[in-house]
């Protein structure tokens, strides 16, 4: 009977190996992450509404728990605030303005945290293209909203999924996307723009390997969430704190 053990390990094996040369590990890997988590959400006491439409980063993927993306942290921090979460794993911006065209016209929050644009950047767009839907994405937000805190990804080429040619332009698509979202938000009173773009020399989710970035090579660990909360933290405590 040992022949039947023999036979399922090499058929194993040839599993394993066309897995990892095609990349699907890391979709199993994803899904492992996706599963682990659903997007963090309260009830809050009645002092304001907070509302989050996100992709994968706003859902908490690669968090060890809701707790630790960034919208279980901006409510450990203000747990009086209601928190509503619309992220949806692999979501564009696009996806993100249907969500926002689907709101109740009596919908308002204080604050809407938009999680999103990191798998505009990842398809290959210009960075030009993805923020002009952001544009579109503000206006349809900005009905419903005190104010507007956009989130959406640091350096994507940087991330251990990608490499040579394309990491290369992956990078200079986040740094251009950065700059112009920078700007676009300088000009606004309502729209605060969250940098987390950093150049590979400074970047520590390139320099501190397996601390920032989770087993699929993408999404942010609970560690690099706090990273990114931390940049996130003045420009949520300006408006909230004003309540």
């Amino acid at each position: 009977m040992n022949w039947i053990f023999y036979i399922l390990g090499a058929i194993l094996l040839v599993i394993i190996v066309v897995m990892t040369a095609n990349g699907w590990w890391r979709y199993v890997l994803t899904g492992y992450l996706i599963v682990r988590v659903t997007p963090y959400e309260q009830p809050g006491t009645g002092t304001g509404s907070i509302l989050f439409i996100g992709d994968s980063t706003g859902y908490g993927t690669g968090a060890s728990r809701a707790s630790e993306s960034i919208a279980g942290q901006l409510g450990a921090e203000y747990p009086a605030y209601l928190i509503k979460n619309d992220s949806v794993n692999g979501r564009t911006i696009v996806g993100a303005l249907e969500a926002a065209q689907n709101l109740f016209e009596s919908s308002q929050y204080d604050l809407v945290v938009l999680q999103i644009g990191a798998n505009d950047l990842i398809s290959g767009r210009s960075a030009s293209d993805i923020v002009s839907d952001m544009q579109e994405l503000i206006a349809a937000v900005e009905p419903h909203a005190g104010h507007i805190v956009i989130i959406a990804s640091g350096n994507v080429g940087a991330t251990p999924v990608f490499t040579g040619t394309e990491a290369e332009e992956l990078t200079d698509t986040s740094r251009q996307f950065n700059q112009q979202m920078t700007a676009l938000a300088q000009g606004s009173q309502t729209v605060s723009f969250i940098s987390l773009f950093d150049e590979p020399e400074d970047d520590p989710f390139v320099y501190t390997d397996g601390v920032y970035t989770a087993i699929d090579g993408l999404h942010p660990t609970s560690a690099g969430y706090k990273v990114w909360y931390d940049k996130a933290k003045p420009a949520f405590a300006a408006v909230l704190e004003q309540q």
